[in-house]
């Protein structure tokens, strides 16, 4: 498939580009090179209609959850500097 001259400056318009004559010439050759590889792909003869999701057939593995407890709240709260009752107390960040 050749494109012309004109269809080379409509997608020139659309990119907002202004081209010079030699570009024009330049980006004529280019796009119909892209096209005609374009042209292969779609000319590839399928033999299946079934779709491939991925080309491997690799599958997730995952892991039991392990349940475990976390840290001490009283220990936690015993490292902390300031507490009030069952909170750790921080200087204040917001500014009014």
């Amino acid at each position: 498939m050749e494109l012309n001259r004109e269809k080379v400056l409509h997608v020139a318009d659309l990119a907002k580009l202004s081209l010079t004559e030699d570009e024009i010439k330049k980006y004529q050759e280019q796009l119909t090179n892209i096209l005609g590889e374009i042209d292969k792909i779609n000319k590839v003869e399928i033999d299946t209609d079934e779709i491939m999701i991925s080309p491997s057939n690799n599958k997730n593995v995952f892991s039991e959850d392990e349940v475990y407890s976390s840290n001490d709240p009283k220990s936690i709260l015993n490292n902390a500097k300031k507490t009030n009752g069952d909170y750790i107390e921080v200087i204040g960040v917001i500014n009014e």
